[in-house]
């Protein structure tokens, strides 16, 4: 077939596999893609920080963001993390967390649908 492109189903599964291998290394060389709305989109939070910390900005005044394990969009807050601010987060962790169950409930007893 040389000279003509082949199509998917015409690929073999070592081939296939191959080509794969070829786009994800490709993807990996760089920190970072651009999406469709021109923001920077890095493939992890390291990167991410690399460049704010590099261009000297406030995470709102960049078009930039990390992508997680999960695919969600992550970008820093500009705020800063306080001593009081850290203290209370602490806190906050040690707390219980109540079970959606319960939360539901309590909606639903205050006359809110759920």
């Amino acid at each position: 077939m040389a000279g003509k492109t082949k199509t998917v189903a015409d690929l073999t599964v070592d081939e296939l596999a191959q080509l794969v291998r070829q786009i994800v290394r490709e993807e990996l060389k760089a920190p970072c893609t651009v999406d469709g709305k021109g923001y920077l989109v890095f493939r992890d939070e390291e990167s991410y920080a690399r460049y704010l910390a590099l261009v000297g900005k406030k995470p709102s005044k960049v078009k930039a963001y990390w992508v997680n394990e999960h695919g969600i969009k992550i970008r820093y807050s500009d705020d800063e993390v306080t001593p009081d601010l850290k203290r209370e987060l602490e806190k906050a962790k040690g707390e219980p967390i109540v079970p959606s169950d319960k939360v539901v409930a309590g909606l639903r007893k205050l006359g809110v649908r759920v």
